[in-house]
């Protein structure tokens, strides 16, 4: 692994496309309230789908998910490393998680030793991290259409990290496109073999289907919609997890409803 100060705001973007997907909108937001749940969960995840272990399941040869297994644990070392340790790298980074370093501006910062003895003590890194990730919106609502979980968030109902985990939840059950393509047999398990073989690094698997020609763009839209047809919906998380009842849910998709046809022309 580099050392911290080669690392580099685009290798955290990098390895966070690595773990949770292309189709996530990665920024230095994205950094500053990830948590370590959810880095878990979208591991696990990842890892179900590349251990070496696993090429017979996945049809895919063990080479190959060597390669992508080495990666997501990279991936997934960078990310831990920075959640857990942000006053380590360069400020520009450090910078995104700069509450989460313990004393006060005019303290001496302690040594990287001495602060993990402490941490150990009375966990008072993840105290700082807790209270910074529980970021909660105050201002009014964005003029444009929102999903249901912005709009929660910008709500004032759910905070930043809720949103996050709810996102990547809803994710970690989402069908994989394959299956869903061999269902329909679209593609059989040699044309899936062939895929994951051919994948750019990064790479989702329908585009990568895609730019090989197994699919064309009709299937791949037919095969998203069905994707997010099966996807549980995200207000289920915040129902399961009392942030609301679920009739406080049916008056708040109202409220949205309402607030997004202002915006159905844009």
């Amino acid at each position: 692994m580099q050392e911290n100060e080669l690392i580099t705001t685009r290798d955290l973007f990098d390895a966070c496309s690595v773990l949770f997907g292309t189709d996530i909108n990665v920024s230095t937001d994205f950094l500053k309230y990830l948590h370590t749940s959810g880095l878990k969960a979208a591991y696990r995840k990842r890892a179900l789908e590349t251990h070496p272990d696993r090429s017979a399941l996945l049809a895919e040869s063990e080479v190959s998910l060597e390669e992508r297994f080495k990666e997501l644990n990279l991936a997934y070392e960078r990310l831990n490393s920075f959640i857990k340790y942000p006053w380590k790298y360069p400020h520009r980074i450090h910078a995104v998680h700069k509450n989460t370093e313990p004393g006060s501006a005019g303290r001496k910062r302690r040594t990287y030793e001495a602060h993990d003895q402490r941490r150990q003590r009375n966990n008072i890194h993840e105290g700082y991290s807790h209270c910074m990730s529980d970021h909660f919106w105050r201002g009014n609502l964005p003029g444009k259409k929102l999903l249901i979980g912005r709009f929660l968030y910008y709500s004032g109902i759910i905070s930043m990290r809720s949103l996050i985990e709810a996102i990547v939840w809803q994710k970690s059950q989402r069908p994989l496109v394959g299956k869903i393509a061999a269902h329909w047999n679209w593609l059989d398990q040699d044309d899936i073999r062939s895929i994951l073989t051919r994948r750019i690094p990064g790479e989702m698997f329908c585009e990568s289907a895609l730019r090989c020609g197994y699919i064309n763009l009709h299937q791949l839209r037919l095969l998203l919609w069905r994707q997010r047809m099966l996807q549980p919906r995200i207000g289920g998380f915040f129902i399961s997890q009392n942030i609301v009842t679920p009739r406080e849910m049916e008056h708040i998709v109202v409220q949205l409803l309402t607030h997004n046809r202002k915006y159905w022309r844009m």
